[in-house]
C-alpha cells in the first residue's frame, strides 16, 4: 500500500515539469514561425521618407590642437642661479618688462675685474706714448735711428691695442650682465613658466626656455591634421566649424589661412597640415585644447534632398532590380522632348553634347511655372545663338548669364534675397557638383517602384535631388521590407551572413 501511495506522488510530480517542457517547446516553434514562416512578408512595413527642402554641407573633417598665433619661447644665453621670479602663468607682460633675474655677483665681479684690466692697459699705453713721443723728438734731431723709431711706434701700437681689447671684454661683462636680468620681447601673457628661485640655469650649448609668452590670446590658430585622400578639396579662405570637448554644444567658427605643402608620413598614412585662424570670444578658448573640426568645402543653399539610407536600399526582388538597372541603362529615363526635360533638369542630354547643370545656379529660386519657362526659352536661345565651340565651361557661362537675364526683372524681394546669397557663394569659390543619376524606389500602391533622378551634391545625411520622375506625394523607400528568402534560408543553414539575424531589404 505504502508503494503504490509512493508511485502517485511522483507520478503527480512530473506532470507539472512536462507541462513546462511541453509549453517551452510550443512557445519556440511559434517564435520560429513568426520569425521565418509568417507569409510573404508584405505585413512587413517600409520605412519611408518625402523629399524635403535643407542645406547640403559637405565637409572634411580632422582634429588638430589648438595654439597661439604668435608665441615667443623667452630663454637665457648666460648660466647663473635664479634669484628671483617675478611673474607666474596667465601674467599679463609688456615688452621689456622684467620676468626674472640671475645672481648678479658672479657678473658685477667679472665687470669689476676687467675694468681693473682696462685701467692697467690704459697706463701702459700712456707711458709707450710718452716714451714715443721722447723719442719722436730726438729723432728730429738726429740722435734715434730709423730701426729704434720703428720699435717704439710698435709698442705704443700694441698698448693702444691692448686698451680696445680690455674695453671690448668689458662690454661684453655688461651685456652679459644685462642678460642676466630676463625681460620680456613681446607684449602678451605668460602661458608656460619653466624656472623657480634657486634654480640654476645652464647655457653651455643652447639657450634654456624659461618662459612661453603668447602674444595674443584673442585669436587662436588650429594645426589640424588632413589626410591625403582629403586635401585636394581644401584651400585657403574655406570657412571651418570646430568644437572643444570644454564646450561641446558650442560651435566656433575660422577660415583656412594656410594650407602646408610638407606631408607627414605616420606609419603609412600621409597627411598635411592646415592651419586654421580663428576669434576667441571671451578667451574662453585656451592653447592646448583639441580642435574637433569640419572644413566645409561647399554648401548650398535651400534644395530638394533626400535621405542617403534611399540611395542605399535594395528591394529582394530580382525584377525590380532587373528594372532598376534597365533604367539606369543609357538611354533611359528622358522621354518625351529630351531638350526640354534636359533644361528643366538643368542641362542638355550628354548625346547632344551640351552642359549639365546650367540653369542649377537658380535652382534655389522657388521659380513660379511662368519663370520656369522664361528661363528655358532663354537657355535654349543662348545655346543656339552660342552653336557648338567645343568650350563646355564657356558655354554654361553664356546660358547662366542668359538664364538670370531674363529672369531678374522677374524676380521678387524674396527671390532677389536669394540670389544675392547665390552670388555670394558663387564668389567665395565653392566648385560646381557634377550632376549624378541613381534610381531609388518609391512605395507606390504598396508595392516599391523603381525611379530614375537625377542627383547632385551630397553630405553625410542627404544628398541633393536635381530632377527625376517622382510624382507629387510620393513616399521615397529608406529601408523594412520583406524578408529575402533566399538570404533567410542561408541564415540557418549558418552561412556567411551568420544564423539568427534578421535582414531586411535595404
Amino acid at each position: 500500500m505504502a508503494g503504490a501511495f509512493g508511485w502517485a506522488r511522483k507520478r503527480a510530480a512530473r506532470v507539472p515539469r512536462l507541462v513546462w517542457i511541453v509549453g517551452a517547446v510550443a512557445l519556440a516553434l511559434l517564435l520560429a514561425w513568426f520569425l521565418f514562416f509568417r507569409g510573404d512578408g508584405d505585413e512587413t512595413p517600409y520605412r519611408t521618407a518625402a523629399v524635403d527642402r535643407g542645406r547640403i554641407t559637405q565637409s572634411v573633417s580632422a582634429t588638430g590642437s589648438l595654439q597661439p598665433l604668435v608665441s615667443v619661447n623667452v630663454g637665457s644665453t648666460v648660466s647663473g642661479l635664479v634669484e628671483e621670479v617675478l611673474v607666474d602663468f596667465n601674467s599679463q607682460v609688456r615688452a621689456g618688462q622684467i620676468l626674472a633675474r640671475l645672481e648678479p655677483d658672479t657678473f658685477e665681479q667679472r665687470m669689476q675685474q676687467l675694468q681693473a684690466s682696462l685701467n692697467t692697459a690704459r697706463a701702459d699705453y700712456q707711458v709707450a706714448d710718452s716714451d714715443y713721443q721722447r723719442y719722436l723728438r730726438l729723432a728730429e734731431q738726429g740722435f734715434v735711428s730709423d730701426q729704434l723709431m720703428a720699435q717704439q711706434r710698435a709698442a705704443r701700437a700694441r698698448a693702444a691695442a691692448a686698451v680696445q681689447q680690455a674695453s671690448a671684454q668689458l662690454e661684453t661683462a655688461r651685456v652679459d650682465f644685462e642678460r642676466s636680468i630676463i625681460r620680456s620681447p613681446i607684449d602678451g601673457v605668460v602661458v608656460d613658466r619653466q624656472i623657480n628661485p634657486g634654480q640654476s640655469v645652464a647655457a653651455s650649448f643652447q639657450a634654456p626656455t624659461l618662459f612661453v609668452i603668447a602674444q595674443d590670446l584673442s585669436r587662436l590658430q588650429a594645426n589640424i591634421t588632413v589626410d591625403e585622400a582629403d586635401i585636394g578639396q581644401v584651400r585657403e579662405g574655406l570657412p571651418v566649424r570646430f568644437t572643444v570637448d570644454a564646450f561641446p554644444d558650442e560651435d566656433f567658427e575660422g577660415r583656412v589661412s594656410q594650407v602646408r605643402q610638407q606631408g607627414v608620413d605616420t606609419n603609412g598614412v600621409v597627411s598635411y597640415t592646415v592651419v586654421v585662424e580663428a576669434d576667441n570670444p571671451g578667451r574662453r578658448l585656451l592653447p592646448g585644447m583639441t580642435a574637433n573640426a569640419s572644413i566645409i568645402i561647399q554648401e548650398t543653399a535651400e534644395v530638394a534632398r533626400i535621405p542617403n539610407s534611399a540611395l542605399r536600399f535594395q528591394p529582394p526582388d530580382e525584377a525590380l532590380q532587373a528594372r532598376a538597372r534597365a533604367l539606369m541603362s543609357p538611354g533611359q529615363g528622358r522621354g518625351g522632348d529630351g531638350e526640354a526635360i534636359a533644361a528643366e533638369r538643368g542641362g542638355q542630354s550628354r548625346a547632344a553634347g551640351q552642359p549639365r547643370g546650367a540653369l542649377a545656379f537658380a535652382e534655389g529660386l522657388d521659380l513660379t511655372e511662368r519663370q520656369k519657362q522664361l528661363a528655358r526659352d532663354a537657355a535654349r536661345n543662348a545655346r543656339q545663338a552660342g552653336g557648338d565651340d567645343g568650350d563646355r565651361r564657356a558655354q554654361m557661362r553664356r546660358v547662366r548669364q542668359a538664364v538670370l537675364a531674363a529672369l531678374e526683372p522677374t524676380l521678387s524681394e524674396t527671390q532677389r534675397a536669394r540670389l544675392a546669397a547665390l552670388r555670394g557663394a558663387a564668389a567665395n569659390g565653392p566648385r560646381e557638383t557634377p550632376t549624378r543619376a541613381a534610381v531609388i524606389f518609391v512605395l507606390r500602391n504598396n508595392r516599391p517602384e523603381p525611379v530614375r533622378v537625377e542627383l547632385g551634391a551630397a553630405d553625410d545625411s542627404y544628398t541633393e535631388l536635381r530632377g527625376g520622375d517622382l510624382r507629387d506625394g510620393d513616399q521615397i523607400i529608406t529601408g523594412g521590407g520583406p524578408v529575402d528568402r533566399a538570404r533567410q534560408q542561408q541564415q540557418m543553414r549558418g552561412g556567411p551572413m551568420g544564423g539568427g539575424v534578421r535582414i531586411r531589404g535595404g
